[in-house]
């Protein structure tokens, strides 16, 4: 679940880098932009992570996910604004269909369970 979140996260952040040095976007200090989202938009961070560059990207969306927030976060501590918008859809928090294993290859017992093979 965290992993496709993630996963989004981190292409939206890939693409957005070309966009990012086109416009001049609205930066502040971390925590202040984290503060700002919550008391005038209602919105609370819901994934985050890195970039190929090692910034840290974080999207804030309000509970309802009808609004959202994508962030970039420098080794400075500032953060910038990167995108904005309406209905935050997080595919990770589906459930997920289980694995199969082919028949040729029996699952394996873990030992650490006190299983045998």
């Amino acid at each position: 679940m965290k992993i496709l979140t993630l996963t989004a996260v981190l292409g939206a952040a890939f693409l957005m880098d070309s966009v990012t040095a086109s416009a001049a976007p609205l930066c502040l200090p971390r925590s202040e932009l984290a503060v700002h989202l919550a008391e005038n938009y209602g919105e609370v961070l819901v994934a985050q992570g890195l970039n190929n560059r090692g910034s840290l990207i974080e999207v804030f969306a309000t509970r309802s996910r009808d609004r959202w927030t994508l962030t970039e976060t420098d080794v400075l501590g500032r953060s910038c604004l990167i995108a904005a918008g309406e209905y935050w859809n997080a595919p990770g928090d589906r459930p997920q269909q289980a694995a199969r294993q082919p028949a040729a290859y029996p699952a394996i017992a873990d030992p650490a369970e006190g299983d045998s093979p």
